[in-house]
């Protein structure tokens, strides 16, 4: 009873808190009664008919001339015949890389940043098995490759093959890494 005496504002706060959550809990198990819709619900919709498309004849495309258009006159020969002027000769194609020779060991291109497992069989496939030969590269090249590589087309400039190629040919691990990044595996 001590206790009480001297501590009666802590025990007073407590009893004050618990009646509080007591009528909380108590009051709120009463069912609270809903008030009924004032609006009716709109009654369901009807399905949608198909809209029927409007079909317009339109008018044959081209037709057929009602007379043939007359010959043309022949032209007059001229009295000193002229050379015909010289075609230009087709631009040249580009040719695609050439591939190793069967005795240089192919170089592993998946040291190239953006060349993966799938890429290293396309290439091969289109003969380019050594860095050298990609450092070699010229714009050219670069345009008649890149629409080879389906998917991959792009990857060539975009990440730098050529460049990367270059310090990998070179053996030049250090400029490689400084520049790209860790290399994926040994020279």
């Amino acid at each position: 009873m001590t206790w009480l005496q001297e501590n009666w504002i802590v025990a007073l706060v407590v009893l004050i808190v618990v009646i509080a959550l007591l009528w909380w809990l108590l009051a709120r198990r009463k069912p609270q009664k809903i008030a009924p819709p004032t609006v009716e619900p709109a009654p369901p919709a009807k399905p949608l008919e198909p809209a029927k498309p409007d079909i317009i004849a339109a008018e044959p495309a081209f037709r057929k001339a009602a007379t043939p258009p007359p010959a043309p006159a022949p032209m007059p020969t001229p009295v000193a015949e002229t050379p015909p002027p010289a075609a230009a000769p087709p631009p040249a194609e580009p040719a695609p890389p050439r591939p190793a020779p069967a005795a240089d060991k192919a170089d592993n291109l998946q040291l190239l940043k953006g060349v993966g497992p799938k890429l290293v069989t396309l290439l091969q496939g289109l003969g380019v098995t050594r860095f050298e030969q990609i450092a070699g590269w010229t714009d050219a090249d670069i345009a008649a490759l890149d629409p080879q590589l389906g998917n991959f087309s792009g990857r060539i400039v975009r990440d730098n093959w050529v460049d990367q190629a270059g310090y990998l040919a070179r053996g030049d691990k250090a400029g490689f890494e400084a520049k790209y990044g860790a290399l994926g595996g040994e020279l």
